[in-house]
């Protein structure tokens, strides 16, 4: 009886610490995906800005203007881009690496907004490679080519810890959130790991 009452005892206790502690984890979950969709909202707002100016300069450049002068301005938005998107995975890498435990329906409501914005990241740098290399000369390509290419390069990393995160965030539970989070996961997926093949594979047979 004794016994039976001492290990009714250390069920409860155990189950006193055991709460806490995953509510602490929940809590920590939450607040990677908060602390990652703040990041992802501040990059894509820079990116955005970068990509319109490129497009313009690609529009003039093609347009006949002095590429002599433009290649400069289209070089440093390309780096600007590289720099703000390794960002991203300066910010993320270090909160997922200790894992995410799976979240309820509730506590996922928040991760399509940070999937959303590493896919408008995504999309759009994919969009915009395409039109400098559609856009402008043999020459200017040439001249760019590292910078795009260094550009296409951050794709792959910040889509990785960012999946990680979202799959883990998941885990085995169904819903509409969940089915929401895993087609956004596919699209994301998809961009860095083929849509952006055809446009790397053309700028690498550049001179």
């Amino acid at each position: 009886m004794r016994f039976t009452n001492f290990a009714l005892a250390a069920f409860s206790m155990g189950s006193a610490l055991a709460a806490p502690a995953v509510h602490q984890s929940h809590a920590r979950a939450l607040q990677v995906i908060s602390t990652a969709t703040s990041t992802v909202t501040t990059v894509q707002t820079t990116v955005q800005g970068e990509l319109q100016s490129i497009s313009k300069l690609v529009v003039s450049i093609g347009g006949g203007a002095n590429s002599t002068a433009l290649v400069p301005q289209l070089e440093q938005s390309l780096l600007s881009i590289a720099g703000e998107v390794t960002k991203i995975v300066g910010a993320v890498l270090p909160l997922v690496t200790e894992g995410v435990p799976a979240l309820t329906q509730d506590e996922l409501s928040g991760l399509p907004d940070l999937l959303n914005g590493v896919l408008s990241i995504a999309t759009g740098l994919q969009t915009t490679a395409q039109q400098v290399v559609n856009g402008v000369g043999a020459d200017v390509l040439k001249a760019v080519k590292p910078e795009l290419q260094l550009v296409l390069s951050t794709v792959e990393p910040i889509a990785k810890p960012i999946v990680s995160l979202a799959l883990g965030a998941v885990g085995d539970i169904t819903g509409p959130v969940v089915s929401e989070v895993q087609g956004l996961v596919g699209d994301i997926e998809k961009v860095a790991g083929g849509i952006l093949a055809p446009v790397t594979d053309l700028v690498s047979k550049i001179l």
